[in-house]
């Protein structure tokens, strides 16, 4: 059988919206920590050095998050069989994984407050191994990192009500088979 495939929606000022928090933080650090580094190495007095490495940083950051969210999700597929996900993503560096849908414990559907603007969610497939959620990667704002030790998440599709009800069918129907004894 031919696999459903879904790709992520790329929405570049959600891109950009995103990775305002990681911006402003770096923007004062880069002037701050290479603008006293250069004012200390060259004997350069005044705020230039601060100016030129926070501006440098206040514009380097947002690009950075576009583009490579936006090479990230050109690469991103989930392919949906009738026993497993499978899924493949990365511009930076490549992660395929495969999820058996009867080893899924939790589907959930999250829709932040960006991807609500747009019509978007995301949906996690949680599954008993160890490991930690997207929330305490911080590349994860900036769309790199989707992987996990357990789960997937399935991010910024469109429609995501009915594509959760499809996924948490699909993950209701093998827990059914396998909770049937024999």
């Amino acid at each position: 059988m031919m696999p459903a495939r879904e790709r992520p929606y790329f929405v570049g000022w959600i891109a950009i919206l995103a990775a305002l928090p990681i911006q402003l933080i770096m923007t004062v650090w880069a002037g701050g920590f290479f603008g006293a580094l250069s004012s200390a190495a060259l004997g350069l007095h005044g705020g230039a050095p601060f100016v030129f490495f926070g501006l440098l940083a206040f514009i380097g950051i947002p690009c950075f998050a576009y583009f490579g969210k936006k090479l990230n999700y050109q690469r991103t597929i989930y392919s949906f069989y009738d026993d497993h996900i499978d899924f493949e993503e990365g511009f930076f560096s490549r992660n395929r994984k495969i999820i058996k849908y009867r080893d899924v414990v939790e589907v959930t559907l999250r829709k932040g407050i960006l991807q609500r603007c747009a019509g978007l969610g995301t949906i996690y497939l949680g599954t008993i191994a160890t490991g930690s959620s997207q929330q305490f990667n911080p590349f994860y704002a900036l769309g790199f990192g989707n992987v996990s030790a357990s789960g997937v998440g399935i991010r910024d599709i469109r429609e995501p009500d009915e594509m959760y009800e499809k996924v948490r069918k699909l993950v209701d129907d093998k827990r059914q088979v396998r909770m049937q004894p024999g």
